[in-house]
């Protein structure tokens, strides 16, 4: 009979892992493990020999009675006498059949020496016995002795319940795999019955898979150690892990993560039946992938989405490279159609784990800090006159004021330079509603309206000029002429225009010679360009507008344009009139 004791759960640092064993399938026929150098040792011609399986020569045990088996090479004998520990058979003879013998013994405290003797022949082993529960951690044994596992509760065992016949003698190098009663006694009842995984030897009860029934060097009486004991089934897995990455519960065995008996989890996984991230909480510290905004993978506990369980050719176990994205590519299609533009960020070019935490974080899409933070993380190097406009202006672009970049920025890829979402009003126009459409309606672009560079008038990021103007500008409808207060429009043109009263060349807005725009704004009460001019666009010549803004109302203007010259009806004034070639009435001053 053979009763093992129920697989007690082991701890290792850091985190007291639980430790378990990969699943195993069943062959006919399973390799067994020597217990020692003697055990498959080859019959020599002529030899004659005493071998003693269990426990052998050297052995240091913690059970007191322990079930002694050996087999007799090269001699016909029908019993052995067994003298140095108490035998339970009489006299400590024990039959021998078909040359295999086997008697239960108990030992006394300290060193046992037994001798093993019959028809001629005997062997010696020594055994060192300490009872279990005075065992302190730091005991050491006997010099040459070696801790050998045996099961706490020894029984007898038949030699040819596991061991078949070949060529008219038992074969000790192979085991059948025979049910065991381990699960139908009192012992471990529940075993392979009560989870909706069972692991194959537990459920077909063939426990000597994995066990070994006369004892083992290894804890449990296991029959291997680490991957061998799982791979001897699972052989496939062992390319597997010649990969250059290893999970460190691979390496040392795979129990860590399976459990070997049964599990409510797909593969005996030992988490919570729901998710495989309460299998992988078991080491690795939940709150990492527990803060407010989750990836989607870890949210629904799918680790093995981004994560190979056992080997990979990538850093941290990944399913494909980080570098390029393409680890995040296998999901982020729209993501990669972006690195494929103009202009890309370089950062996920190289690794989107720059910006992006792959588990979770406390900012939205997983960002590794807030938008303002992150970009200012890189672009405070790297844009430094950007980030002095930031920090000293005395008008500040609202988004910017507020970190968000990517209202204009896409993080990703772009066809337009700075990663600009847009080129000119298609961009400024998502937020500028009314002046996009305006715009759009409009026939005549102000020359940067049309190219699309906002930035020759406007800083987008921070300005000490009203409007986040690039220089300076009036923001008062009347305001007596200095030429600079109108320096941003100076920039472009021709600021003689606004001084010289008399002109042939400098403008056709004159009637005669005389200068119209030195009439309006060169004088103590001066118009500024805006009263006349929209500066981004008109449905008017000129970019004249339709109307003109006057505190809370706004008066309409209608331009007439003639081959020399032209009319203006307006609400500030009587409708006038002008010729370039035959003057109408000069204003008076």
């Amino acid at each position: 009979m053979m009763r093992f004791n129920r697989m007690q759960r082991r701890t290792r640092t850091p985190g007291n892992r639980l430790i378990c064993l990969s699943m195993l399938l069943i062959g006919c026929f399973i390799t067994l493990l020597p217990l020692n150098g003697e055990v498959l040792a080859e019959e020599k011609a002529g030899s004659k020999e005493i071998v003693i399986v269990s426990p052998p020569d050297g052995s240091f045990v913690t059970e007191k009675t322990a079930f002694l088996a050996g087999h007799v090479i090269g001699e016909k004998i029908d019993s052995v006498t067994i003298t140095g520990a108490e035998v339970k058979e009489a006299n400590g003879k024990v039959t021998v059949s078909d040359n295999t013998f086997g008697a239960l013994v108990s030992f006394k405290k300290g060193i046992n020496t037994l001798t093993i003797a019959g028809g001629g022949i005997s062997k010696q082993v020594k055994i060192f016995y300490t009872p279990g529960d005075n065992l302190t951690k730091n005991f050491v044994p006997p010099k040459g002795f070696k801790r050998f596992y045996i099961h706490g509760k020894a029984d007898p065992l038949t030699c040819t319940e596991c061991h078949r016949k070949r060529r008219g003698k038992i074969d000790f190098k192979r085991i059948t795999p025979v049910r065991s009663n381990c699960t139908t006694g009192n012992c471990h009842p529940k075993m392979g019955k009560d989870a909706a995984h069972v692991h194959g030897p537990v459920g077909a009860g063939v426990c000597i898979s994995c066990h070994n029934p006369h004892g083992s060097n290894e804890p449990l009486q296991m029959a291997r150690t680490g991957q061998e004991l799982c791979l001897v089934c699972h052989e496939a897995k062992r390319k597997e892990f010649e990969q250059e990455v290893i999970h460190p519960p691979v390496e040392e065995g795979c129990v860590d993560c399976h459990d070997p008996h049964q599990s409510p989890m797909r593969f005996q996984l030992r988490g919570d039946s729901k998710r495989v991230s309460s299998l992988c909480f078991n080491c690795h510290e939940e709150e990492i992938f527990t803060k407010k905004h989750q990836h989607g993978p870890v949210g629904v506990g799918d680790c093995i989405a981004c994560h190979f369980p056992h080997a990979s050719a990538n850093e941290t176990l990944l399913i494909a490279p980080l570098k390029g994205g393409k680890l995040c590519f296998e999901c982020h299609e729209g993501v990669k159609a972006q690195l494929a533009m103009k202009n890309t960020h370089k950062p996920v070019q190289e690794d989107c784990g720059k910006c992006h935490d792959p588990h979770s974080s406390d900012t939205r899409f997983q960002l590794v800090s807030p938008p303002k933070q992150l970009c200012k993380s890189c672009h405070l190097e790297l844009s430094p006159d950007v980030y002095k406009a930031i920090n000293t202006a005395k008008v500040q672009h609202e988004p910017v004021a507020k970190g968000e970049c990517t209202k204009c920025h896409s993080p990703h890829g772009s066809e337009v330079t700075s990663l600009l979402k847009g080129k000119g009003i298609n961009l400024c126009g998502t937020c500028h509603e009314d002046l996009g459409y305006d715009i759009g309606e409009s026939k005549n672009l102000h020359g940067p309206v049309q190219t699309g560079s906002c930035s020759e008038c406007h800083n987008v990021h921070g300005s000490d000029f009203s409007r986040l103007l690039v220089r300076d500008f009036p923001e008062e409808f009347y305001t007596s002429y200095k030429q600079e207060k109108y320096d941003l429009c100076f920039g472009c043109h021709n600021k003689d225009v606004a001084t010289k009263k008399s002109t042939t060349k400098l403008t056709n807005f004159r009637d005669g010679d005389y200068n119209l725009h030195n009439f309006h704004v060169n004088r103590a009460k001066g118009r500024s360009c805006i009263a006349c001019h929209d500066p981004h666009a008109s449905i008017q010549p000129k970019h004249v507008r339709y109307e003109v803004p006057f505190g809370s109302w706004s008066y309409p203007i209608e331009l007439t344009v003639t081959k020399t010259g032209g009319g203006c009806v307006v609400g500030c004034h009587a409708p006038k009139e002008y010729d370039r070639v035959k003057a109408v009435a000069k204003p008076s001053l």
